[in-house]
């Protein structure tokens, strides 16, 4: 009996490592059926164990089902929300409410019915959740990007930090964490005040959990007025440049890591700073890996010429914006990766001024560079399963006029793939499209 129980339990710990086996969840899966069906060996959490790569994410677009009011329109969607929610086998993990806004006053109060409503709604279990100042699509005023989970494959819960909701998506394997709305929204406080509160709060969230900046592998980082200029120090300075130059303190003195998360940096139309993030913690066993772009330079290797607006009195130039391309993440065979906000650039140069279509063509192609598996294996050997389904697309237009054009392109290629589009100025005044995405493998 103990030679039979011997064996049984190395030939569990031979399959264990044979990675190349983790790879086909339906092998898996009949394996274990009949190693279970021969042996009688009790598995417990080892099924788990075999076949949990990384948690493969769904997400949705919520377009209200009602005309009528912002109030009526927004109640529609937090109906299919509650609906979504309802089902046990699924959990949210975050929900961007985009709104259309008259005025900063009027994003203000809109911004108060959503998040007293969709409080009340989910209570004690409220997910992360942030209402944007970008305008959706005709004819909504109000429009909900939903990501969600499924149950079976980890544990979701959800906490508060200085009453903004956070998430936590914990696996055998390694954990996510996503918060939304860390936001500093005060038309009295200049984008050099607002992007130090957010970034502050950032950082404090991150010590409660335990973690650092360290952990965040996506972030989105919305700079109201992205491209005014505000004097500053008898300066007149540019809003984006002002918030890359708190970015870069912030990573200076709180992380220590030499890349940089994946990130969108965008516009909204008012004052304000909001950043949402993604961060997780695992072993060694999981990968994160920076992704660039054969044709575009990296982003924190900007030079002054496409930097506007003067530095900081103590600095001599302007920080560049600091992120990645993209972020690819591999565990047990499953990969995931993070397009950040891309944009019509090769080099450092913007292409197609003025040519919405060509623009939004170009920004299609380095997407589809991040992603080509030859350049993935070369930045991970390791890699075996490549990410090749888009999960979603969001996609900023600078004008709303130009939303139908963009999105003729996009469906071409972005075919059936949950997307969202936006009214948003993106970070250069020649810039009329930004797309960013997530794929699985």
């Amino acid at each position: 009996m103990y030679f039979a129980k011997l064996f049984k339990e190395q030939l569990y710990n031979l399959f264990l490592k044979n990675e190349w086996l983790v790879l086909n969840h339906r092998f898996n899966s009949f394996f274990i059926k009949v190693y279970k069906q021969v042996f009688k060996f009790d598995f417990k959490d080892k099924d788990k164990d075999i076949t949990m790569g990384l948690i493969k994410p769904s997400y949705k677009i919520v377009f209200p089902t009602r005309n009528g009011s912002f109030k009526n329109q927004w109640e529609s969607c937090l109906e299919q929300l509650q609906s979504i929610s309802a089902n046990p086998k699924e959990s949210l993990t975050r929900v961007n409410v985009f709104v259309h806004s008259d005025n900063q006053a009027d994003y203000l109060v809109k911004q108060d019915i959503v998040s007293s409503m969709f409080r009340d709604s989910y209570g004690e279990f409220c997910p992360p959740f942030g209402v944007v100042m970008q305008e959706p699509e005709d004819p909504y005023m109000v429009i909900c990007e939903v990501g969600f989970v499924e149950n079976q494959n980890a544990k979701v819960s959800y906490g508060m930090f200085k009453e903004i909701p956070y998430c936590i998506v914990d696996t055998s394997n390694y954990k996510e964490y996503w918060t939304v709305g860390a936001h500093s929204v005060n038309p009295e406080m200049g984008i050099l005040q607002q992007s130090n509160a957010a970034f502050s709060y950032l950082n404090e969230l991150y010590l409660h959990l335990g973690l650092s900046l360290n952990n965040i592998v996506r972030q989105w980082n919305y700079v109201g007025e992205i491209l005014n200029n505000e004097k500053s120090e008898g300066r007149l300075r540019q809003h984006y440049q002002m918030f890359n130059e708190v970015r870069s303190e912030y990573y200076g003195k709180f992380r220590t890591r030499t890349d940089f998360p994946a990130a969108t940096g965008i516009g909204m139309l008012f004052r304000g700073v909001c950043i949402d993030s993604f961060a997780v913690s695992g072993d060694d066993k999981l990968k994160i890996i920076p992704i660039s772009n054969p044709v575009q330079s990296e982003s924190y290797c900007y030079s002054q010429e496409v930097l506007v607006g003067h530095p900081n009195q103590n600095r001599n130039q302007n920080q560049p914006p600091q992120f990645e391309r993209a972020k690819l993440l591999v565990l047990n065979g499953v990969s995931r990766l993070f397009v950040s906000g891309t944009a019509s650039i090769v080099g450092q140069k913007t292409i197609g001024i003025g040519d919405v279509e060509e623009q939004t063509r170009v920004t299609i192609e380095n997407i589809k560079r991040l992603a080509d598996p030859v350049h993935l294996r070369n930045l991970c050997p390791e890699i075996i399963n490549f990410p090749d389904k888009y999960t979603y697309i969001r996609v900023y237009i600078k004008s709303k006029n130009d939303i139908s054009k963009v999105k003729t392109i996009c469906k071409k290629f972005f075919e059936d793939v949950p997307a969202t589009y936006v009214v948003a100025d993106i970070c250069r005044n020649d810039l009329l499209v930004e797309i960013e995405a997530e794929l699985i493998s």
